[in-house]
Parts: C-alpha cells; structure tokens; sequence
C-alpha cells in the first residue's frame, strides 16, 4: 500500500495539497487566502497528514490533531468540518492508479475521519469547559465586589 501512494503522492504532492487546501479553505463563508496565519496552520497539518498517508505508517495523529482544534475553535457543525477528509479522500480518488489502491485508500481515510471526529469532540469539549469555568470566575468576581 505505502509503495503505491507513496510514488503517486510523491509525483503530484503539490497539486494534490493545492486543490485539498482549497476544498478546505472553500469551507469558509468569507475566501480565506493560504497566506493567512490560519491558511498556513491548516496547511501545516494537511502536509503532515499527507504525508502520514503516502508513509503509510500508523495515522498521522498530530497533523489530524491539528488541523481537528482548528476547525473546533470554528462554529462549524462537526459534519461540515469533517469534510475536509472527504475532500481528501476525493483528491486522492482522482489519482488512484487502480481499484485496490482505491480501496485502501476510503479504508484510510475513513480511519482518519474517525480519529478526526475524536479529536475534533475533545477539543470543542476543552473550549466549552473553558467558557464555563470563565463564566464561573467572571460571576464568583461579581458577587464578591457586590459583597464589599
């Protein structure tokens, strides 16, 4: 598996993180530019997971960690930001060089989309613990300067 994605990924790896990046950014209401700190950082984690992918070695948990936390801190439903796997899974489908290859790769990616949904819940779950423990800090202040 790795040999084969790895050779077709290392032929087209640009255009394949080019079109994967747009799909991404396109999830975005205003154009987003890949020149943003957040179009970088996006970029970031999509290079480290593709290359996860060509290695074929065990899922490439940083780089979805990190593209996962971004999309968190979005107001996106999970689905919608998951979908950027899909998007993914798309782009390499288009250069699969044959059907077992094809096979491997929704197994993959499916895995991924997975490991993603995982990372994506604890992160959206650290974000609402802060907002409450923030909201607890804000209203014990409010109370202790009504009580002076």
């Amino acid at each position: 598996m790795s040999t084969t994605w790895e050779r077709v990924i290392a032929e087209r790896r640009h255009d394949i993180l080019r079109r994967w990046q747009e799909k991404g950014l396109g999830l975005f209401a205003e154009k987003m530019s890949p020149a943003t700190p957040m179009g970088e950082a996006m970029a970031d984690a999509m290079e480290m997971i593709l290359d996860g992918f060509a290695t074929g070695d065990d899922l490439p948990r940083e780089g979805i960690s990190r593209l996962a936390r971004i999309l968190a801190v979005q107001s996106f439903r999970p689905s919608r930001s998951l979908s950027v796997f899909t998007a993914l899974r798309d782009v390499l489908l288009a250069s699969a060089p044959d059907r077992d290859a094809a096979e491997v790769c929704r197994k993959r990616i499916e895995a991924m989309t997975f490991e993603a949904f995982d990372s994506f819940m604890e992160h959206r779950e650290k974000i609402y613990q802060l907002k409450v423990e923030e909201s607890r800090d804000r209203m014990y202040m409010q109370l202790r300067r009504s009580v002076s």
